[in-house]
């Protein structure tokens, strides 16, 4: 199934969480046990299914730890049906924290986003001092570190977007504490030798949220697309999960950051894909800037290979799924915010 043929829910999980061939084969070779520390937001749980059934293709038993506050009950319902070991509590509290499942391998998606603007005390909690206690606590582990893109400048998109040796520029309280976080694991890392993978996400695209659905949502109402930032990166969400899967192989020491972005596409054009998709009429407001945070993820697409989901294809899907009423988690993501001001 592609994409834009998924019409329910059950076939929009499904497609999310299927692992390619190689995928599988590399979870045949892959040893230890899992940690994942706070996945249950929008990728974690998809994530750990992922891997759930990765396991069960390549024959392979191990345990997978969820460890999270599981503020929504069902999660961890949901997991504990996949097999998945689960402990709630708060992660930057030093007594759960140490009494997280011990694991060789450790994915560490905890963050604060989504009103870091208005809470420094929490961004900087969450975002850097968190970070630094998980380091420590797995400082014997692989550890695959979620970041973001927002700590690169805005650049030209004619010029193809930022690399990992460009030089940073976070913006905002957000894009300084991520950049936080990422040193919080590297201090780690000289201390004591730890290897890790500084996983830099630009735009994961769902049918429940994302830049194409806040976009979607937008021309079907009729409402003016507005896009101070003219270009976004576009990558499918089971796409960017399988990427941080197989990143536990890229983990170093000095921990190694990769973009994983996907290509960058006109927030203009694909407004106006959707128009007619939709058969509505796309109201784009010009931008004032020229330039884009955008990332570029040439080093990821040599070191693990092509994705498997077509921008052209999500796009199409975005538009279905608003046009024939599927439900969204209602989670914009603020691509249109400029000053990354969350």
């Amino acid at each position: 199934m592609r994409m834009n043929e998924i019409q329910t829910d059950a076939e929009l999980t499904a497609f999310m969480t299927e692992p390619s061939g190689k995928l599988v084969n590399f979870m045949k070779v892959l040893k230890g046990d899992i940690v994942g520390l706070g996945a249950t937001g929008k990728m974690g749980i998809e994530l750990i299914e992922t891997i759930v059934r990765a396991d069960r293709l390549a024959g392979r038993k191990r345990r997978i730890t969820v460890a999270s506050t599981f503020s929504n009950p069902e999660n961890m319902r949901y997991l504990k049906g996949l097999g998945v070991k689960t402990q709630q509590g708060d992660l930057s509290d030093d007594s759960f924290l140490n009494k997280c499942a011990d694991a060789e391998n450790v994915f560490f998606m905890a963050g604060f986003k989504f009103g870091s603007s208005a809470d420094y005390k929490k961004a900087f909690r969450m975002n850097v001092l968190l970070p630094y206690l998980v380091g420590k606590k797995y400082k014997h582990s692989k550890i695959v570190v979620f970041s973001s893109c927002n700590i690169y400048p805005h650049t030209d998109p004619k010029k193809g977007g930022s690399r990992e040796s460009t030089p940073l520029d976070p913006k905002g309280i957000y894009g300084w504490t991520v950049l936080g976080r990422e040193n919080a694991f590297n201090i780690i890392s000289d201390k004591f030798g730890t290897k890790a993978c500084l996983y830099r996400l630009a735009y994961a695209q769902h049918l429940k949220y994302g830049v194409l659905i806040d976009i979607a949502k937008l021309v079907y109402a009729g409402k003016p697309v507005y896009a101070p930032l003219p270009y976004v990166n576009l990558i499918s969400q089971r796409d960017a999960n399988e990427a941080a899967i197989r990143c536990l192989a890229l983990c170093e020491n000095p921990p190694k950051p990769l973009n994983i972005s996907g290509n960058s596409a006109s927030v203009r054009c694909i407004a106006s894909k959707m128009g007619l998709l939709m058969g509505k009429k796309a109201v784009i407001m010009e931008p004032k800037a020229k330039l884009s945070m955008l990332g570029n993820d040439n080093l990821a697409k040599r070191l693990l290979g092509p994705y498997r989901d077509k921008q052209s294809e999500m796009i199409e899907a975005a538009a279905n799924w608003i046009r024939s009423g599927g439900s969204d988690w209602n989670k914009p993501t603020g691509f249109a915010s400029a000053e990354h001001k969350y």
